[in-house]
């Protein structure tokens, strides 16, 4: 019966629906950097913690050298495909804007004092 909930929640609700792709695409653009890098990433899994889902790509073989281009990727990938969204929406206006922009804020402010920003930054101290 949760489960139905949240299906429904997710398909029914396109700010949700935004969100969850934006997650997914954010963990996309860390498992296909790293396998362009010759890493040996596994597929992303997604815990959901209620009212939060919290995305992971494990990566085995990262190079150091490798490792900020990775990191920087899933936020990367997230904020373009936002921003894409946010194109389509003024097309097709299919909500209001600002949902889009908090998801657009949260992935930048999140990203960059989260767990994704400092693990690019102690990689870029290893580095220097």
């Amino acid at each position: 019966m949760g489960t139905a909930g949240i299906n429904y929640a997710i398909f029914n609700n396109p700010v949700i629906f935004v969100m969850i792709m934006a997650l997914f695409v954010h963990e996309l653009g860390h498992y296909f950097v790293a396998r362009k890098r010759k890493a040996d990433p596994d597929l992303p899994y997604f815990i959901p913690l209620f009212p939060f889902v919290i995305g992971i790509t494990r990566i085995k073989n990262l190079n150091i050298k490798d490792s900020p281009a990775v990191l920087i990727a899933g936020p990367a990938f997230a904020i373009l495909f936002t921003l894409f969204f946010i194109i389509f929406n003024f097309y097709y206006n299919l909500f209001s804007i600002f949902p889009l922009l908090f998801i657009l804020a949260f992935e930048i402010v999140s990203n960059y004092f989260g767990s994704d920003g400092n693990k690019y930054r102690s990689a870029k101290a290893q580095l220097a």
